[in-house]
């Protein structure tokens, strides 16, 4: 093991970028003039926005209209492509890019749309293919999902038809229902127009229409926009969660321009603890209150043997964790491989367990041992002498971080998921928080399937030094959890976009044990 190194926070938030590239795809008004138009010849429209998190300009959204001919047939694609670049802990800037295309018939019927993420040098794809009587979702080449429907549909919210049928009236309500590719759903669209106001953009006063567009999806999504007597965009507020963005209408030359100053998304997920831990990888137990997010989702937070509710109030739960000492004697033997735990052994875009150096890396480091808990935890051990902490590092593949072993928390998790898996050994993702420097940051850590699951995170192994055993210090506080799959962006999103920023914490009692920190800290 490592010399124990100390960072001021626990972990990283690689997850929370997952969530802020996906926000730049909210549903709203994609502003290009000329849809109806029908000129044969190929042309491509475009419209330009700077984006800003907190006054800090971080990056653009570009929106493009082109007229081609695909597969023989003449159809209209839709491009939208935003590219963010923010920072964390400080370190140098990442650039998070999401494209959307989209393409309609000549009758302006949906076809298919795609959407591409790519953080670090990882690049993700969401397609839906529209049939006729159901849309099919693939991430990747998988097919993700199947839905029938009946009703119209749409990719957006169709504000050309709206001002064509009937104009902008202020009061005016409509319905839709919207093509989200990430939910892998058709959902439902309310558009609301609220009235004419005087708007300032980048100095220069315009009377625009004020419409509010509130979308369904896997957490509910708000965008206040400003447009005029055509459509034309050129003010977005998008809340999501933890976050707002706004875009603004601009030049091309401007839109592309740097911030002068960087956003970083780090101190997002902060939450200043009320009590100071001296030694958190020492503490076995603690009891807390939470609060801030409504009884509901508090209540829907994971509970087993690690994580328990005690009370529920009104607006609060008292909640206790503890640190499981899981013995070698109760370990199944390898390889682990029945139908209930089929998920957390697969194989995935994220996870490739499959892949040929993955597996012999594996094989390498567990070689002829059968009992799953000593080769999880030889996993564990090699993760934590060969990764190299990173955080300037996306939300990268287990292929990726091998080639590369480097990363934050997100990177290890990835990683070890992966190569238990490879192994014989079901394994997931925990997302949540836990305790550093003063603060309850965003953190993910692997649980593995020896018997019953246990919390191995090792980015902050502790040795129990009764039994020798690795455990996980009880300030870990988990949202959620995910098996890295095709519904990787849904489990990520549901688990930290309504909690960060809005949770209030308060540790009502802890206990540390009286021994040191046997793994690495960095």
């Amino acid at each position: 093991m490592r010399e124990m190194r100390w960072k001021p926070f626990p972990g990283g938030i690689g997850s929370i970028l997952v969530v802020l590239a996906l926000f730049t795809m909210a549903t709203g008004i994609s502003d290009i003039s000329g849809r109806n138009d029908t000129r044969a010849e190929p042309r491509t429209d475009e419209a330009w926005m700077g984006v800003y998190i907190n006054d800090i300009k971080v990056g653009y959204t570009r929106f493009s209209e082109t007229k081609v001919v695909r597969e023989g047939q003449k159809v209209t694609q839709f491009r939208s492509e935003s590219l963010i670049t923010v920072s964390r802990l400080g370190g140098n800037p990442i650039e998070l890019l999401t494209v959307q295309e989209s393409w309609l018939d000549s009758d302006d019927r949906p076809l298919e749309t795609q959407v591409r993420t790519k953080m670090s040098q990882t690049e993700t794809v969401i397609k839906a293919e529209i049939h006729p009587d159901r849309v099919v979702f693939y991430l990747g080449d998988k097919v993700a999902k199947e839905l029938t429907y009946s009703e119209k549909i749409y990719f957006d919210v169709p504000v050309e038809d709206i001002i064509e049928a009937q104009g902008l009236r202020a009061g005016a309500a409509h319905m839709f229902k919207i093509l989200d590719p990430v939910a892998y759903a058709l959902s439902d669209c309310r558009f609301f127009i609220r009235g004419e106001e005087d708007v300032l953009i980048l100095g220069e006063k315009k009377r625009l229409w004020h419409v509010t567009t509130e979308l369904d999806s896997i957490i509910p999504m708000k965008l206040e926009e400003w447009i005029d007597g055509n459509g034309k965009l050129y003010k977005s507020e998008t809340q999501v969660g933890f976050m707002t963005t706004v875009a603004l209408r601009m030049s091309k030359e401007k839109a592309l321009e740097r911030g002068a100053r960087s956003f970083d998304i780090a101190f997002s997920s902060l939450i200043v603890s009320n009590v100071r831990l001296e030694r958190p990888q020492s503490v076995r137990h603690m009891r807390l209150k939470l609060s801030g997010l409504g009884k509901d989702k508090l209540e829907a937070l994971p509970w087993d043997g690690a994580q328990k509710l005690l009370e529920s109030g009104d607006d609060y739960v008292i909640i206790e964790t503890r640190s499981r000492i899981f013995r070698e004697e109760e370990s199944l033997s390898l390889p682990i491989r029945t139908a209930e735990r089929e998920d957390s052994l697969a194989a995935t875009v994220f996870c490739q367990a499959d892949d040929t150096d993955i597996r012999a890396t594996a094989r390498e480091i567990v070689g002829e041992e059968r009992n799953a808990w000593r080769a999880a935890k030889a996993i564990a051990e090699w993760i934590d002498r060969e990764m190299t902490a990173n955080y300037d590092v996306g939300f990268a593949s287990a292929r990726e971080i091998l080639d590369n072993r480097e990363g934050d928390c997100s990177e290890h998790t990835v990683l070890f998921v992966a190569l238990c898996r490879a192994s014989g050994i079901p394994a997931r993702a925990a997302v949540g928080i836990m305790y550093g420097g003063g603060i309850f940051a965003y953190h993910m850590w692997p649980e593995v399937f020896v018997g019953d699951w246990v919390a191995l995170d090792p980015k902050w192994l502790a040795r129990d030094p009764e039994t020798g055993e690795y455990f996980t210090d009880a300030t870990h506080i988990k949202f959620g959890r995910s098996n890295l799959d095709e519904n990787m962006y849904q489990e990520m999103i549901t688990s930290i976009s309504e909690i960060i920023g809005k949770l209030k914490l308060e540790v009502l009692e802890h206990s540390e044990g009286e021994f040191p920190v046997a793994g690495a800290s960095k």
